[in-house]
């Protein structure tokens, strides 16, 4: 009897041990992303001491991490957390908020060493910060990094603020930056709050140092607008200014997709007049939507005679079975998310091409198929997904539909428009395909107000001219 419950003893201390493992194994995969970022910051604010002070002080280290990982998790943790793009694609947004972040304080701490304490500027990775990903991330960035400076200087609070407030200039003033040119005013309002702070908090009075501010700035500004490019490459997060650039019509996808199916291409560009003006009313990115909708059927170029758009006589959809034909429109979603991979696209315009038919089903095929086999499977003739995640992409799936009920309509009157794209939009909504974008009805009925009106502009009547023989014009 002693020897059971001894064995029983035993199993239960074994399994407790193996839960208690698994627990820890889930804590680690959980929160590795948070472990790594804290990992990364400890072995920088050892490196900092060791090459500003050619010496190790672990009482200094222990003060560092207990005063900046306290303000970085409260601040930098929970309001980075929240944003929704770190949770869709938190790899490529912690990366695009950290690596500029990491390397501007790397570039600072040897400006200070061999130049002045005053060249030290936040405006780089700010501005860098802002423009990938929004002014409130650059407002942290610039926080971090002049808390940095701050402890590392002996937790001094009047140089953290004169880092902070002219990083904090530079973040609003670059909230809205679509041409390289415009990033002059940053560096002009940031150069001047740094001088105005300088003076207030009486930190220095040489004219050189003051000297330095506007300088420093202006060297970080130019490193900036090498270095933008290359963060956009690497974490497939766009700046407006880059999305610009890639939505250049000769760039070698959209030149592709214009000669091997040049009916989706006509379509595109229709559609992202209706996205553009449709996000403008809604606070949305409208370069986002516009150059997503450029994209979004690029996997059309594989196959292009299976979309209506593309045919000039048969319909080559009659000659195989409609389980099939689920399978080859769904490759293009499928196959321009591989494109996108590849040409290494913006993370959000994968997204855009993988959510604009979100989960419907290809009602024709599907009605179809019932006709054939007397069989009703919906989740057969289902795109793959997901639904939208974000305005953009759903403004770019009622864009899509309403284009193609458009197309189908012999008379433009605004009434029916009106009600066509109602019973569009109920449709969506019924389907569950807004439940994930954030959209609001408020929203949602000024998009389809945009777009109404987008659509009669667009296919506006003219005046008949009046036939008049050649002859008589002719001089």
């Amino acid at each position: 009897m002693r020897k059971k419950y001894s064995k029983l003893f035993l199993n239960t201390k074994k399994e407790n041990k193996v839960s208690l493992y698994q627990k820890f194994k889930i804590f680690l995969n959980k929160n590795k992303g948070f472990i790594y970022r804290v990992i990364i910051f400890m072995a920088l604010i050892l490196f900092s001491e060791l090459l500003i002070f050619n010496r190790i002080s672990w009482r200094f280290q222990l003060q560092f991490y207990i005063v900046f990982f306290a303000v970085w998790i409260g601040v930098g943790e929970f309001f980075l957390g929240k944003n929704k793009m770190f949770k869709l694609h938190p790899t490529n947004y912690w990366a695009a908020f950290l690596t500029p972040l990491i390397l501007n304080i790397i570039l600072n701490l040897a400006v200070y060493k061999y130049v002045n304490m005053f060249a030290l500027t936040a405006v780089l990775s700010t501005l860098v910060v802002t423009l990938l990903i929004d002014y409130s991330s650059g407002i942290i960035s610039a926080l971090m990094f002049s808390l940095f400076f701050g402890i590392l200087f002996g937790y001094d609070l009047l140089f953290t603020v004169h880092l902070f407030l002219p990083s904090l200039v530079a973040a609003f003033s670059s909230r809205k930056i679509k041409r390289r040119v415009e990033i002059i005013l940053p560096f002009i309002f940031a150069s001047i709050a740094q001088v105005i702070t300088l003076y207030i908090t009486n930190l220095s009075y040489t004219a050189l140092d003051y000297l330095y501010i506007p300088v420093s700035n202006f060297l970080g500004i130019l490193i900036m607008m090498g270095v933008l490019p290359f963060f956009e490459y690497l974490t497939r997060v766009y700046s407006d200014i880059g999305l610009l650039e890639l939505g250049n019509l000769n760039n070698p996808l959209l030149k592709e997709l214009s000669l091997k199916a040049p009916g989706t291409y006509y379509h595109s560009m229709i559609i992202s007049n209706l996205a553009e003006s449709a996000s403008e009313v809604v606070n949305g990115n409208t370069t986002l939507a516009r150059v997503g909708s450029y994209f979004h059927d690029i996997g059309k170029i594989w196959r292009p005679q299976f979309f209506s758009e593309n045919q000039k006589s048969k319909n080559p959809h009659a000659d195989i079975s409609p389980k099939l034909s689920s399978l080859i429109l769904n490759n293009h979603v499928t196959y321009g998310a591989e494109l996108a991979r590849k040409y290494r696209l913006p993370i959000l315009i994968e997204d855009m091409i993988l959510q604009h038919h979100g989960t419907r089903v290809k009602q024709f095929f599907y009605d179809e198929y019932y006709k054939e086999t007397g069989i009703k499977d919906a989740n057969m003739f289902r795109y793959p997904g997901p639904i939208p995640q974000f305005k953009e992409a759903a403004i770019l799936m009622i864009a899509d539909v309403t284009e193609a009920t458009i197309r189908s309509m012999q008379e433009i009157e605004p009434l029916e428009i009106s009600q066509k794209l109602d019973e569009i939009i109920s449709s969506l909504f019924l389907e569950g395909q807004f439940d994930d974008c954030g959209l609001t009805l408020k929203e949602i009925k000024k998009i389809k107000g945009s777009m109404v009106r987008t659509v009669l502009e667009m296919n506006h009547k003219r005046i008949s001219y009046p036939k008049i023989d050649v002859k008589e014009l002719k001089e």
